[in-house]
């Protein structure tokens, strides 16, 4: 139930292949010493950046960002202007470094200087074409961390630009810079009036229910519902109604979860109904057997969900082809027509999703599984 970063499906793939076996075709030149040799030798770069992607393993976002995206024949070329670097969550050393900046959203694209100053960050799955004009946008210096600052010193009434550094510094892992910003939007909107006051508050008072040391079910939620029940912004009443919808998920309180769900679902901005309706399905798909037997309309509503994602990836897939993307968009449809047991709709979406990409062994694999009659 909670909101993915970018184009959560990816982790619903079955049989995923691991970020070794993606080698093949891969032609960026990957640092293979020392972290602190990497940041000595980016000053001799074009850009005079290391490119850090951070990733575990195993975990198929990682595994698609970097056979895909950081493995296309567009992307390698850009990529020779910057020290290319894996991280490694799994290794001890590596660990250290991703725990000194803060990342823990994987993967992650983390650009940084040769003094080890952070510049910029690209978190999650991010399809070819977006991320060619990240990385464009970023060794041009727009909207960068230093950008973001800069305008905000020249515009401290503008709230919309110092929320959007805020979500900057949390994508770089500088949540504590973040809190100090939240605290500016704060004092010149103590009330939060506006949108991005009211986003701001949001933000904090999550920081203090969700905090990484607590168990689920210690969650103080009262405060959030209190909060969301003064609201009338529909993107703050998602946003809200999403964190409830996932902390009663993590308690394993399906029902509710499914409540907090559809009040989202209902108060959802355009631009998140992809995303969110992706993750959404996943969600349904991996906990289907409970949900059965809990209400079987939901998996209908999720299968409707799921269907207007699909609608979003079509629309994007129009102007920016993607097609490992749009193959496993099509595959998560289809594994949700399955356990609606719309079987001759799922295996026509299955048969489509292999045809966008006939290399994906993984399709062919869940197809199989189908035909035995599991889902």
């Amino acid at each position: 139930m909670m909101a993915a970063m970018r184009h959560g499906l990816l982790a619903l793939v079955p049989l995923a292949l691991q970020f070794a076996s993606l080698l093949p075709g891969q032609t960026v030149e990957w640092w293979q010493k020392d972290f602190d040799g990497a940041l000595a030798a980016g000053k001799d770069k074009p850009s005079s950046m290391v490119m850090l992607y951070c990733w575990r393993d195993p975990n198929d976002n990682c595994s698609a960002m970097f056979g895909g995206t950081l493995s296309d024949k567009e992307v390698a070329p850009v990529l020779a202007d910057f020290v290319c670097m894996g991280l490694k969550e799994n290794d001890a050393t590596q660990k250290a470094i991703l725990a000194k900046y803060g990342i823990e959203k994987l993967p992650t694209v983390l650009f940084v200087q040769p003094d080890g100053a952070v510049v910029d960050a690209i978190p999650g799955y991010v399809p070819v074409k977006e991320f060619l004009a990240e990385v464009a946008r970023i060794k041009a210096g727009t909207k960068t961390v230093a950008a973001l600052r800069k305008l905000v010193a020249e515009k401290p009434a503008d709230l919309a630009l110092q929320l959007e550094l805020v979500h900057k510094l949390r994508a770089v892992g500088d949540k504590k810079g973040s809190l100090e910003v939240i605290d500016a939007i704060g004092a010149k909107d103590p009330k939060a009036v506006s949108e991005a006051a009211a986003e701001a508050m949001l933000l904090k008072l999550n920081d203090q229910i969700f905090k990484p040391e607590l168990l689920p079910k210690d969650y103080d939620l009262k405060p959030l519902r209190e909060f969301l029940n003064k609201q009338k912004n529909k993107r703050i009443l998602f946003l809200g109604y999403d964190h409830l919808a996932a902390a009663e998920w993590k308690r394993d309180n399906l029902k509710i979860a499914c409540e907090y769900a559809e009040r989202a679902w209902k108060n959802i901005p355009p631009d998140q109904v992809l995303d969110w309706g992706q993750n959404i399905a996943s969600k349904a798909y991996e906990a289907y057997k409970e949900l059965e037997k809990i209400d079987k309309t939901l998996l209908k509503k999720a299968l409707d969900v799921s269907e207007k994602a699909l609608k979003e990836v079509e629309k994007q897939q129009k102007t920016a082809p993607d097609n490992p993307f749009y193959a496993n968009a099509l595959y998560l449809h289809a594994a949700m027509l399955n356990v609606n047991n719309l079987r001759k709709e799922a295996f026509a979406m299955m048969d489509k999703a292999m045809q966008v990409d006939p290399k994906n062994e993984n399709l062919k694999r869940a197809k199989e599984q189908w035909v035995d009659g599991s889902k």
